[in-house]
């Protein structure tokens, strides 16, 4: 049996390669003509087990205010591309070194169906002993998902149909909803865990109740 670090570089690496094999979903949103961005999936693990990392976004901000989504944001002219702007982001919003952070690499864009945005999502490991220090500017909350929550039915898992094999996924919090974009990203990474992790991934609770209304 492997020991508890190479246990865990493992995991890691499993995570790397399901992450790597993952393809765009089908959906009826183009990816053509869109604004780029970049978000940061973080990942750590605690004595609660592996966790995902989300933010509730500060009330101030001029775009999608309160809403519950992943550090990220637009690229900078300085940025060396999207991963580098994801992570620029995540050391902003939630003060994440870089040295702290470990990239896995990317998941499949997810086009916005408000706005002209891709969302670029790229997956990240934060070393145990980072201590997340959210700036208050950007962001009310940090929410910190135990995996093993989800996969038992503690975080609330609903999913609106709009269409035959398309449906837009909502995952209940504390602090307020996560859905559209966002909830895409982190359904996918929770698709990957269960790869990874041998579970079956439940169902959604079919719901009309849209929260963005």
């Amino acid at each position: 049996m492997l020991e508890g670090g190479r246990r865990a570089q493992a995991g890691v690496e499993a995570l790397r390669a399901a992450i790597a094999a993952r393809r765009p979903r089908p959906t009826i949103l183009s990816l053509e003509g869109r604004l780029q961005a970049a978000v940061c999936v973080p990942l750590h693990a605690r004595g609660r087990g592996l966790e995902i990392w989300a933010i509730k976004r500060a009330e101030g901000l001029r775009h999608h205010a309160r809403e519950i989504a992943f550090p990220g944001g637009k690229p900078d002219d300085d940025d060396d591309g999207l991963a580098d702007t994801a992570l620029r982001e995540l050391g902003e919003e939630l003060g994440i070194d870089r040295a702290d952070v470990r990239l896995l690499g990317p998941l499949p864009p997810v086009p916005t169906a408000t706005s002209r945005f891709t969302l670029n999502p790229f997956v990240v490991v934060v070393a145990d002993h980072a201590v997340a220090r959210p700036q208050q500017v950007e962001v009310a909350a940090l929410i910190r998902m135990p995996v093993a929550d989800f996969f038992a039915g503690r975080v609330p898992y609903r999913a609106v149909e709009f269409a035959p094999g398309w449906r837009s996924p909502i995952f209940d919090f504390d602090v307020g909803s996560m859905y559209g974009a966002s909830a895409h990203v982190m359904e996918v990474m929770l698709e990957v865990c269960a790869e990874v992790s041998g579970l079956p991934f439940p169902e959604p609770v079919p719901t009309d109740q849209i929260p963005w209304q």
